[in-house]
This record gives structure tokens, C-alpha cells and sequence, in this order.
């Protein structure tokens, strides 16, 4: 689905509006089919994300919540709310820094085991299947 959008972006006249509405275009249609592969989970991929950062982004650490904001990409305030977000649904806690009580780190909790599951693993192949199956692995590349 998502090769058919990018190989018609590529007739702009000018190869940059196609990158760049590319862009664009690809995220709306990840972020809708994300949406849906969460939703069992009560997690949106926005949500998701910031579990990726939090838990891939500082291996073995506990970042701050500006730390977070700047490899999230978004504003401390926007990831505030994304955050308060998994907190009520378990996925995050959100713990004042022992060394700093200004900062917020933001811990995640056991409840993100379920991304190691079996069952978790195979929405996740069929999730990534379906997002770049029309891609061919050099197109996913670039």
C-alpha cells in the first residue's frame, strides 16, 4: 500500500515536494495502521514510541523527562502528556530524581514485557509485513 503512495509521490517535478510529502504520507498511514495493532493494547503509536525511547533510547538507565523530549523529537510538554498517558495505563511510572527533584524520570514497568511475547512478536511481523511488503528490502533502505 505504502510502495504505491511513494511511487506515485515520485512524479512531482521537483524530487524534493516528493520526499517530502513522502514523508508525510508515510507517517499518516503508519500511524493509522500502528493505531490499530496497538489498540488490543489500549496504546497508540505515539504512546508506543516513547516506551521505544524510554526503553531503547537509555538502555539500563531512566532518563529525564527532557532527555526523553529531545530523542522523542517533540516538545517536554507534548511528552509530558504522552507520558501521563501510559502511566494510567501502566505502562510508565513517572518518578521524581533523587539527585534532583526538578527532573522527572520516566521508569517503565513490567507491563512492557508483553512486547517480548510470542503472540506480540507475530502481530509485529504481520504489522511490518503489511507496512513494507510492497517495499522491496533496498527501497525499505532508503
Amino acid at each position: 500500500m505504502m510502495g504505491n503512495v511513494l511511487r506515485i509521490m515520485v512524479h512531482e517535478p521537483d524530487p524534493r515536494h516528493s520526499a517530502f510529502g513522502a514523508v508525510f504520507v508515510v507517517a499518516q498511514h503508519l500511524d493509522r495502521m500502528g493505531d490499530a495493532v496497538l489498540a488490543p493494547l489500549g496504546l497508540t503509536t505515539k504512546q508506543w514510541l516513547l516506551l521505544a525511547v524510554v526503553e531503547r533510547g537509555f538502555p539500563g538507565r531512566r532518563p529525564t523527562l527532557t532527555q526523553a523530549a529531545a530523542l522523542y523529537g517533540s516538545s517536554r510538554q507534548n511528552v509530558k502528556a504522552v507520558a501521563l498517558g501510559l502511566q494510567a495505563a501502566g505502562y510508565l511510572r513517572l518518578e521524581r530524581d533523587p539527585g534532583d527533584r526538578r527532573s522527572l524520570l520516566l521508569v517503565a514497568t513490567d507491563r512492557t514485557a508483553v512486547f517480548a511475547t510470542p503472540a506480540w512478536q507475530a502481530r509485529e511481523a504481520a504489522f511490518f509485513a503489511l507496512a513494507f511488503g510492497g517495499l522491496e528490502p533496498g527501497e525499505v533502505t532508503t
